[in-house]
């Protein structure tokens, strides 16, 4: 009995200590207990987020192909063998995701599979065996988190509810809980990470970028040298040298996107091939400089990495333009990468001639450096003209009922409301609008672009930002050029830019312009008479208003037409002259429109019960001590509208038209035309 208790003993020491020693070796305490069943639904390996992110190593073996790769504390991947180079993050990623959400389809048990159809599953005859690792930082304790092999694609599909898809299915083996040979299938498919052996999970674009992160950049364009710099991740861009300039946000977004998928056809070890012998002035070199995340000492801005990463691309050693591809280095990495200089085939994929790297291309192409500030007031002054045009924007007091809005005066008139199509589009030209292109950025004789004496001066006060001091005028010259081309320059500034007709379209509108476009100014409720005459057809149609029960009395040529009109129709009709627009002002010296006008088609005529403009009058108190004012006088006034065709009758595309309280003529459109003319009958 005691010999059966000592040997008893003997056999538990020895599992005991097989499994410590296979602890120590593979950290998987799963292939001591094993696993009996696998569930269809069910994660093959069932970790969290959290616990699949302690995955620190990993092992690939394809098809014979050994590749080791580890991460580095700043969460990059490496690989160790069989190169000393970077890993490709999108793989590292894909692979970690697989293995987090491989669900199991089914489990088919090899002993049931003949060896004849056992090729198809792949497991044995093209095997990629991935195996994960939590592994310490020295390297000397680790624990086996997953390993399995994956075989070939299978011919299922299954649902994916979250994403709304359907997803791939793989054959795969796993002998993790323990030696288990039963094919199954997973959901999901990694094999394209593989299609190239251990190769694509290199690394194969140069830079790890993030758009976000870059702190500088310096290019080295063969010579030409250009700086950029910003203040916070994210944030805009200024070019600092060759001079102090705007970026164009959009040409930078190019920039970074360009570098960041900037792609190799293949990647050489430096021993495996060479670069050409040249010096910086003849290869092109990017540098650049992240955000470390820390503040500066004084804690007002934030800190940049010390050393650059920096990207070098050689052109060909022959010089031959015709040449497709270019081999490049980066300065963090042991390799040298042979890129295409284009590449019309991939458009994710870009070549070298698709980085921006010309001055021209990264700079601002707006006009003026005023950026996001708020444009307040603006004035435009030709050198023809005695008044300028100018427009101030009014904040308004929302307790007094006061919108805020744009007033402008020209040619010397009063203040009145903007139109506010036209103050848009101005607005919109001088912050957004591109120019042509600059013709200098060191002028030192104006009279080539007629900028010696401007034919036109455009000056906008602008709101500052909270904190600021006030910013001074920012003041813009326009002219023609010797060349008849349009040219500015603001002033303080030496680059001379050019500009397109387009550009210039609402600077050099005339005053006109700026006339809102709401044809009549008048309230209803002082409505008492309106009269419609179609010139030709007897006499007029005129209605009375009574603004107290909103009815309508109607009558023409004598006769009562009450019971003809529609009230309905009548109230629209109002409705639409409150709202009506001209399509455009026309000066008062328009000989078409004055010539069509002596022969007017249709005339309309307004009688408003208004308030009589008067002079102050003293209050007086009453009997009681209340205070009264006097009463305010009314009057009638008269608004007339007449229009005619533009040509023939019928055949008109628009007409003219004329209102006695503006000097100006008018543009009315079809629609307003057939809305004047509409019939107010009740059986029409």
């Amino acid at each position: 009995m005691r010999t059966f208790r000592f040997i008893l003993l003997i056999l538990v020491t020895l599992a005991a200590i097989g499994a410590a020693v296979l602890l120590t070796i593979d950290g998987n305490l799963s292939r001591i207990i094993g696993r009996t069943a696998f569930s269809s639904g069910e994660r093959l390996f069932p970790y969290t987020r959290e616990e699949m992110n302690e995955v620190s190593w990993m092992r690939i073996n394809c098809v014979g192909d050994v590749a080791e790769f580890r991460r580095k504390p700043n969460g990059v991947w490496w690989c160790e063998k069989p190169w000393d180079d970077r890993m490709d993050p999108r793989a590292a990623a894909a692979i970690l995701q697989y293995t987090y959400s491989t669900s199991i389809v089914d489990a088919l048990p090899l002993h049931k599979i003949d060896s004849a159809s056992l090729k198809e599953f792949g497991v044995k005859t093209t095997p990629v065996t991935i195996t994960l690792k939590e592994m310490s930082d020295d390297g000397k304790r680790s624990s086996t988190v997953a390993r399995y092999t994956l075989g070939s694609l299978a011919p299922w599909l299954v649902d994916d509810p979250e994403n709304k898809t359907t997803d791939d299915t793989t054959y795969m083996q796993t002998d993790f809980y323990g030696r288990d040979t039963r094919i199954l299938v997973g959901t999901g498919n990694i094999l394209p990470l593989f299609k190239s052996g251990i190769r694509q999970l290199r690394d194969h674009r140069p830079l790890l970028l993030h758009p976000a992160m870059p702190a500088s950049i310096e290019i080295n364009n063969h010579g030409q040298r250009i700086a950029l710099e910003r203040k916070v991740p994210g944030g805009p861009w200024k070019i600092t040298y060759p001079l102090s300039l705007d970026t164009d946000p959009a040409m930078m977004d190019v920039l970074l996107g360009t570098l960041q998928k900037l792609t190799a056809v293949r990647v050489y070890n430096p021993e495996e091939t060479s670069v050409p012998d040249m010096t910086d002035d003849q290869i092109t070199s990017v540098s650049i400089r992240n955000f470390t995340g820390r503040r500066t000492e004084d804690g007002k801005s934030l800190e940049k990495e010390e050393n650059p990463v920096t990207l070098r691309i050689y052109p060909p050693s022959d010089n031959g333009s015709m040449s497709e591809l270019v081999k490049a280095t980066v300065s963090d990495r042991k390799a040298v990468f042979e890129l295409a200089q284009t590449t019309e085939a991939n458009k994710e994929v870009p070549g070298v001639r698709n980085i921006p790297l010309d001055l021209g291309l990264l700079r601002s192409k707006q006009l003026t450096d005023i950026g996001d500030y708020k444009i307040t007031g603006l004035s435009i002054r030709k050198s023809f003209q005695d008044y300028p045009t100018i427009a101030r924007f009014i904040q308004g007091d929302e307790k007094k009922g006061i919108k805020p809005t744009w007033l402008y005066t020209a040619e010397g008139s009063s203040y009145q409301e903007a139109n506010p199509e036209h103050l848009v589009s101005l607005l919109k030209t001088v912050k957004l609008g591109k120019v042509a292109g600059f013709a200098s950025d060191k002028a030192t004789d104006l009279s080539v672009y007629g900028l010696d004496n401007p034919r036109m001066t455009l000056t906008m006060s602008l709101l500052p930002k909270p904190g600021e001091e006030p910013r001074a005028p920012v003041t813009v010259f326009f002219s023609k050029g010797t060349d008849g081309s349009w040219y500015a320059r603001q002033a303080g500034k030496p680059t001379v830019a050019m500009l397109d007709n387009a550009y210039m379209k609402d600077l050099l509108t005339d005053a006109l312009a700026w006339k809102k476009k709401k044809l009549f100014s008048f309230s209803r409720f002082d409505l008492k008479e309106m009269h419609l005459e179609r010139i030709g057809s007897g006499g007029p149609l005129a209605l009375k208003f009574d603004r107290l029960d909103d009815s309508w009395t109607a009558s023409k040529d004598g006769k009562d037409e009450t019971l003809n009109i529609n009230p309905n129709r009548a109230n629209r009709y109002l409705d639409e002259l409150e709202k009506m627009e001209v399509s455009t002002w026309l000066p008062y010296t328009d000989a078409r429109a004055h010539e069509a006008l002596k022969n007017p088609v249709f005339r309309l005529k307004l009688i408003l019960q208004v308030y009589k403009e008067a002079a102050p009058v003293q209050a007086h108190d009453g009997s009681d001590g209340v205070t009264f004012a006097a009463e305010p006088e009314m009057e009638e006034k008269v608004i007339t509208l007449e229009i005619a065709p533009a040509g023939e009758a019928g055949y008109s595309r628009f007409y003219y038209g004329r209102v006695n309280t503006s000097p100006n003529y008018f543009i009315l459109n079809m629609d307003a035309v057939r809305l004047l003319g509409a019939s107010l009958s009740e059986d029409n």
